[in-house]
Formats: C-alpha cells, structure tokens, sequence
C-alpha cells in the first residue's frame, strides 16, 4: 500500500461525497463556478516526517476541511454547527484507498472552527510508512584490545 497525500484527499472527499451528495467537494480553491454549500480540503503546512526504527517513517497529516455555504441564508450558525457535529462522526475513521486496496486510518486531534461563516473543521492523520532506503550493512568490526581493571587485558572480546 501506498500512502500519499493525494490519495488521503481523495478518500476524505468520497467519505464527504457519501454523506452530502449534493455539495462539491474541491481539493484546491477554485476563484469561479464554485457551487455552494460546498467543502474544500486544504493539507495544512505543518504536516511533517521524522525518522523512525527499521528505515520506517512517521507521516504526519494535518487536513482543513472547509464547509462554505451561501452567504446570508437563514439559519446558517446552526447548520455550521450541525455540519460540525456529522463531520466528528463521519471523519473519526478515514476508509483510505490506493487504488489496490482500502484500509481505515483513525483520525486524531479533531477540532473546528468557524471564521468569516465557514466551518473550518482540523483532522490529523498519522501513518508510519516504509521508506526505500538502501542499507548498508556494516563492513568491518573494529577489535578490542585495552587493559581493563585488575591487570587483565580484554582483546578480541575475551579477558585475558
């Protein structure tokens, strides 16, 4: 399996695409023909990787998940709020494809807020992950040979 940042996008749009069928899910922001209500999912630039054990890594993924509605429509603080709360059902656990294959990823740190009348919802995403790394083994073992206490000497590994 593959774990890519386009292929986490593209699953939390499906997993968006199944619960609100009729609002566009867009991966960029688009300035024209955006249709509304609507979500945008935004990689959040403090995602990051740091090395692991056995040439593994740790893929951090911060998202933005954005719901936009119209503009001035009636009731709209409470259907931010209930958008929210589907969105802590819905993206506890991401069904993440590949192409190959589907596994769930659990989602942490999920929080949201509402700016300018957009729900601004966070997820994050941690993935440990093989990396292609070339090893290479150790070549030579350097020998001991160094008095120790006692007079005795350790050489090759072995009191003598």
């Amino acid at each position: 399996m593959t774990f890519t940042i386009e292929n986490i996008i593209q699953s939390i749009a499906a997993q968006l695409k199944t619960a609100y069928p009729y609002c566009p899910v867009y991966a960029s922001p688009n300035q024209q023909g955006t249709e509304y209500p609507c979500f945008f999912v935004f990689v959040v630039p403090t995602s990051g990787i740091s090395d692991q054990l056995s040439g593994r890594a740790k893929r951090d993924i911060e998202l933005d998940v954005v719901y936009v509605q119209e503009r001035n429509s009636a009731d709209a603080n409470m259907e931010l709020y209930g958008v929210a709360e589907m969105l802590d059902e819905l993206l506890d656990t991401v069904s993440y494809k590949d192409g190959s294959e589907t596994v769930p990823l659990h989602t942490h740190d999920r929080t949201y807020d509402i700016e300018d009348m957009e729900l601004h919802y966070h997820l994050r995403v941690t993935q440990r992950v093989a990396l292609n790394r070339v090893e290479i083994p150790m070549q030579v073992l350097e020998e001991t040979d160094v008095e120790i206490k006692d007079g005795n000497r350790l050489q090759n590994g072995k009191v003598t």
